[in-house]
């Protein structure tokens, strides 16, 4: 989605076509992750296994739920993360030739460490409401916005934010740095 994105988005320029890429490419992802963030939050909160959660809750028609936030969280981490990166993939090599494989580490850790810090407050909005169990009234996002809010002010959103950046820099340096050699072996002339 975000390659086929740059492409159509050529005219905005590198950095604002990377950037709207991959936030759609984000909101793309968050279609496809919501149900299985849902049904994994749940299966780990009740102990039940997954396919008892899946039923549970499409009878509750509560599949969906944390949507809006996930897209959000989603299509933030995705515009900086793969923008960033791409913005900067581009202005480190000159356009040309794939960068070295540690500046492909160090950019890549660099810009899933700040994707992450802004979009983990999203992250923790879609936490709250996919944490209440499936019969409970849907909370919309204001009003899990308000409940994270009255739980500890600015400082509620952010929760468990290092070890969870920590976990975030090594999956996005080790995707990234596999996607550069892959994307190099097809590349490469035959």
């Amino acid at each position: 989605v975000f390659a086929e994105c740059r492409r159509r988005t050529a005219a905005l320029g590198d950095a604002a076509g990377a950037l709207a890429s991959g936030a759609f490419a984000g909101v793309a992802t968050a279609t496809l992750s919501t149900p299985f963030d849902y049904v994994k939050i749940q299966a780990q909160l009740r102990g039940a296994p997954p396919l008892r959660v899946l039923a549970d809750a499409l009878r509750a028609r509560a599949l969906f739920r944390g949507h809006a936030a996930n897209c959000l969280r989603e299509g933030v981490f995705t515009a900086v993360y793969l923008g960033a990166y791409d913005a900067c993939r581009v202005a480190l090599s000159g356009g040309g030739d794939r960068p070295p494989t540690r500046v492909v580490a160090a950019v890549a850790a660099t810009t899933g460490a700040l994707a992450w810090v802004a979009n983990y407050p999203f992250d923790t909005v879609k936490s709250v409401q996919q944490s209440a169990p499936p019969s409970a009234p849907r909370a919309g996002l204001a009003r899990a916005v308000r409940t994270l809010w009255r739980r500890g002010g600015v400082g509620a959103f952010y929760a468990g934010l290092a070890p969870s950046t920590a976990r975030a820099v090594l999956v996005t340096t080790s995707r990234l740095v596999a996607y550069e050699h892959v994307r190099g072996w097809f590349d490469a002339p035959r």
